[in-house]
């Protein structure tokens, strides 16, 4: 990677976190009324997930700023879509969502 491609942010994530990043992002691609850059996108973050998650402890994931925004998009539709009643999973999730930049920041991201 050049400098003028190099990641943005680095997300870093437990593993529990790990997993649910990777349903969230699963369930986006899933779902057909997404643009088609945004699948593209989605499997690039589950790559380096799944490269990253490889070994002990926490993984470092590096995310472009589209890649980032669609990793905030897919974990804040799952917790939304989560009942009060999944306790645990929705602790997971705003984990997650706190780890990233605020809405505000991720609302100015454009994906071409």
């Amino acid at each position: 990677m050049g400098p003028a491609s190099d990641p943005a942010f680095h997300l870093w994530l437990e593993e529990d976190e790990a997993r649910a990043v990777a349903t969230a992002l699963n369930l986006l691609i899933a779902d057909e009324r997404h643009e088609p850059p945004i699948r593209p996108l989605a499997r690039e973050i589950l790559a380096s997930i799944e490269a990253a998650a490889g070994g002990p402890g926490v993984a470092q994931v590096p995310l472009s700023p589209p890649q980032m925004k669609i990793t905030h998009t897919a974990v804040k539709l799952m917790f939304d879509d989560t009942q009060r009643e999944q306790g645990e999973e929705r602790d997971v999730l705003r984990r997650i969502l706190d780890k990233l930049p605020d809405e505000h920041t991720m609302r100015a991201i454009e994906i071409e």
